[in-house]
């Protein structure tokens, strides 16, 4: 079987059984995976990044010092 990486929508939509279309079957005879974030990952996401996140987020000023602390 070849191993075929999955977006986590298409995933789901599999899992409930009710992918159809072109996708399915392409995925047929296939071994499909879902990948997650690791702890590693997360671990080595910058403070800025962060920050940039708060932001866009609209955090306020007591939740982004949190992120400090």
């Amino acid at each position: 079987m070849d191993p075929t990486v999955l977006d986590t929508d298409v995933a789901s939509l599999l899992h409930r059984g009710t992918l159809a279309g072109p996708l399915a079957t392409r995925l047929i005879g296939r071994e499909p995976l879902v990948t997650f974030v690791t702890f590693g990952e997360l671990a080595n996401v910058t403070f800025g990044e962060l920050a940039k996140w708060a932001e866009i987020r609209n955090w306020g000023q007591r939740r982004r010092e949190e992120l400090t602390n």
